[in-house]
């Protein structure tokens, strides 16, 4: 049994980048890349859902914002970042509406607040999905006592 906290994944145009991010966080999390966002939705869409997805903002054909907003609308449970060497506030306003980011991170990252917002990214997508499970188990419990019930009335 894998004891990685969770499924990350980190899009950049920049191989290197992802070669970092990989090297930094593969001994806590199970880390996949893409170079790009057409690349981002193909592995998504192959791979299924992952806990994070932290993109970089400015990539050829596609932006971050305009990935995670996509991102947002296939798989809203994903938590998602921008991580980017540029702060327009107009990007940063454009994050956090369309795409719903939980952080902005700006290059180069220091490795130790990476980690630290990494896990908390994923920690907080994990406690969604438990709560989600209780929701739904809460829900069939409640739907076979209302049948029951019924059942002794009829």
């Amino acid at each position: 049994m894998s004891t990685k906290k969770g499924r990350v994944l980190y899009v950049d145009d920049e191989e290197i980048n992802l070669v970092n991010f990989r090297e930094t966080l593969c001994d806590e999390f199970e880390i996949f890349t893409a170079g790009s966002g057409k690349e981002a939705l193909a592995l998504l869409a192959r791979e299924g859902e992952m806990a994070l997805v932290v993109s970089d903002q400015r990539m050829p054909g596609m932006s971050g914002i305009e990935l995670l907003t996509e991102i947002r609308a296939m798989c809203p449970d994903t938590i998602r970042m921008i991580i980017s060497a540029y702060t327009e506030i107009h990007e940063l306003i454009e994050a956090i509406n369309k795409a719903e980011v939980y952080r902005y991170f700006v290059k180069p990252w220091k490795e130790d607040q990476l980690r630290l917002t990494i896990g908390n990214a994923v920690g907080t997508y994990a406690l969604g999905q438990e709560i989600k499970q209780f929701v739904e188990q809460g829900r069939k419990q409640m739907a076979e006592r209302m049948r029951s019930f019924e059942g002794e009335k009829g």
